[in-house]
């Protein structure tokens, strides 16, 4: 699994980082390679208290959301509950 730009959440009592992860994905009955992107969330120790690392094929969707939630300095303890709203 690969990890990219990470995306800051919160301020004040907890701060956590958002970030990219992207990983290669083998389907051999079918023959097919793809790539796959998720979230894992940090602390500020780089303790990883979330992670969802099969979120989305659309990269630039996943990016848009993880800036989203960067920008209304979204709580760390919601990033769950807006992982599962982002998937449906």
């Amino acid at each position: 699994m690969h990890s990219s730009k990470n995306y800051p959440l919160g301020k004040g009592e907890l701060t956590a980082y958002l970030t990219l992860t992207s990983a290669e994905v083998v389907d051999e009955q079918e023959n097919i390679r793809y790539t796959t992107y998720g979230v894992s969330a940090t602390d500020e120790t780089d303790r990883v208290f979330y992670a969802a690392p099969d979120v989305s094929t659309d990269k630039e969707r996943l990016k848009c959301f993880l800036t989203l939630c960067a920008e209304h300095e979204a709580h760390p303890l919601h990033i769950p509950d807006l992982v599962e709203d982002f998937l449906d």
